[in-house]
């Protein structure tokens, strides 16, 4: 029988020749036919509803019968009660309690040596690089590579994406297999990949890197260093037994593969099931906005102001000018609201529009405001509190709940110079993927702080910001900040003044106007013409499903999806599901 292997993807696009690649290389170690198998190699797969949506490769598969020599760890776990605790002890076996069987084991993990490992099954995420040697930067044990004359981190970025694959898998068949994660270098050689590491002492050979040509010993190799693979032992005798076994699922799971080539068929699904509106707006926001634009000229030069009443479509020019930079001129550019919903909606929109989330590519990200922050103050470490959860990343407790002392922290930090432009800079780098940007885009941005502001502008500078200012509308507080505050017009800052209603339609617009008018209410705003219709309904009865169900019949006849569709209704109509 052999080993199948089959690629999924567009077959258009570098990442695929990238997988044609890796499936020559699993081909040369199968070639005589004596192992059972099947390998799925994914290309450019969209993790459609993930933070980190976008990845290069992912290889799944699974053996009949597979075994390599390996230089390996090897994890060893006996059940308490098989051995004399004395013996165990004296060998250097640690006792652990598993909290969710509350069964005790003893644990040992043996010293890399030359192994036979049987490999079982597979779950692999590849970030592929194009750059040469000269290219990449090593520092520490984070690998860099150039975009637009800065560093990008690859590493973080490798992590974080294998993460993301985690999050799919739980999300879409509750549970996830152990998933490595590698960079592979497809320019780069295995001599020049040792050279980089050199005498960096923090690898000791522990580390995710592949070379443009590699064997599968070499790459499972990598594997063992992050999933230590297991040394059975006899049950009876308590003596371990002379081979490991290596796999990325837990007993009684199953790795199919026909499901999991489906699961991936999602986005696709999800893209030609959109509804008409969402479809309206991944067209708007991939248009040329800027274009002939009066500010366009500004962008990078003063602080852009885009100031307008609620509906004027503030929110929408902010995601379109962002995506126009990222499309057009190469830019990173991250929008900060303090809307969660908002956040989700960007998120499902950016993906629906392809636009992509490398490191050294263009992209647009959406982050919370309070998100932002953590990672800033959690990257200058000025806080002796920053806990270190066991995969090694750090965190602050209670960041939210101290939200505002942590920032006038960060402020006093800026203030007395401890914080200057290099730990700025190399901020920047090291944590770019959260704070790296060319630019900001401040959506509510009438609603923040003023010590927010400060930050911003401390930090980034005016220069790099571009804010929706919404004029009246406030939530957070009841003190609209002044984001031009001591800034000359024209000098300092460009403001554009959006008049017309994009959010709605024009007979709604018009009852809004004559509304305001009637209860002397400071509100104007210019209807769009072609935006054809509206509709109010004035009832002197309570909302009824009746009227819900109408309303609701006619939003799918008009082309939208239940998840475009928004309704206000008291709690008593509200229908809650186990």
């Amino acid at each position: 029988m052999g080993v199948k292997i089959s690629i999924k993807g567009n077959k258009e696009t570098p990442e695929y020749k990238d997988a044609i690649a890796l499936k020559e290389i699993f081909q040369s170690e199968f070639k005589n036919g004596e192992v059972n198998g099947e390998i799925l190699i994914i290309s450019n797969a969209t993790l459609f509803g993930q933070e980190v949506k976008d990845i290069d490769l992912i290889a799944l598969g699974k053996f009949e019968k597979f075994g390599k020599r390996i230089s390996a760890k090897a994890k060893v776990q006996i059940p308490d009660g098989l051995r004399k605790v004395e013996e165990l002890e004296k060998e250097g076996y640690k006792q652990k309690e598993y909290a969710l069987s509350n069964r005790k084991f003893w644990v040992k993990t043996l010293p890399p040596e030359r192994r036979s490992v049987f490999i079982n099954n597979f779950c692999f995420v590849f970030e592929t690089k194009k750059h040469s040697a000269r290219d990449i930067l090593l520092k520490g044990t984070t690998l860099l590579v150039p975009y637009r004359g800065k560093f990008k981190d690859v590493t973080t970025q490798s992590e974080n994406q294998k993460y993301a694959l985690k999050g799919f898998f739980e999300d879409r068949v509750n549970f996830s297999p152990y998933i490595q994660n590698f960079i592979w270098m497809r320019n780069v050689s295995w001599d020049s990949i040792q050279e980089l590491h050199g005498n960096n002492g923090q690898f000791r050979g522990e580390h995710n890197h592949l070379p443009t040509k590699f064997s599968v010993e070499l790459l499972f190799q990598l594997a063992c260093i992050q999933s230590t693979p297991y040394m059975p032992f006899n049950r009876e005798s308590g003596v371990l037994k002379g081979y490991t076994t290596f796999g990325a699922l837990k007993a009684r799971q199953e790795l199919d593969l026909n499901e999991i080539d489906s699961m991936f068929d999602l986005f696709e699904r999800v893209k030609k099931g959109a509804g008409d509106l969402s479809r309206r707006k991944v067209e708007m926001i991939t248009k040329k906005i800027l274009r002939g634009q009066d500010y366009a000229k500004s962008i990078g030069e003063k602080l852009i102001v885009i100031s307008g009443r609620a509906g004027t479509g503030k929110t929408i020019k902010l995601i379109t000018i962002a995506c126009d930079l990222a499309i057009n001129q190469g830019a990173r550019s991250l929008i900060l609201t303090y809307n969660h919903a908002l956040v989700s909606d960007i998120h499902r929109t950016l993906a629906l529009a392809e636009i992509p989330d490398g490191v050294d590519t263009y992209t647009v990200g959406i982050r919370t405001l309070h998100k932002f922050f953590y990672e800033l103050y959690l990257g200058f470490e000025i806080d002796p509190n920053i806990q270190v959860r066991k995969d090694g990343k750090k965190y602050i407790k209670n960041f939210v709940s101290n939200y505002k002392k942590h920032l006038t922290t960060l402020k006093e930090y800026l203030d007395l110079e401890l914080i200057g432009d290099k730990e700025i800079s190399e901020l920047m780098q090291t944590r770019h993927e959260q704070v790296g940007w060319d630019y900001l885009m401040i959506d509510e941005a009438q609603d923040w702080s003023e010590l927010e502001k400060y930050l911003i502008f401390k930090i980034f500078g005016k220069e790099k910001v571009i804010i929706a200012d919404g004029v009246d509308q406030l939530v957070r507080s009841q003190h609209k900040c002044n984001w031009t505050r001591a800034l000359k017009p024209n000098i300092d800052f460009k403001k554009t003044r959006e008049k017309k209603g994009l959010r709605q339609k024009v007979n709604l617009v018009e009852f809004l106007n004559q509304l305001a008018d009637k209860l002397e209410i400071n509100w104007s705003v210019d209807p769009k013409k072609e935006l054809i219709g509206g509709k109010v309904i004035i009832s002197t009865k309570e909302y009824s499903k009746e009227l819900h169900d109408r309303l609701y019949k006619f939003c799918s006849e008009c082309g939208n999806k239940a998840y475009e569709m928004m309704f206000l209704v008291p709690p008593s109509l509200v229908e809650e599901y186990e």
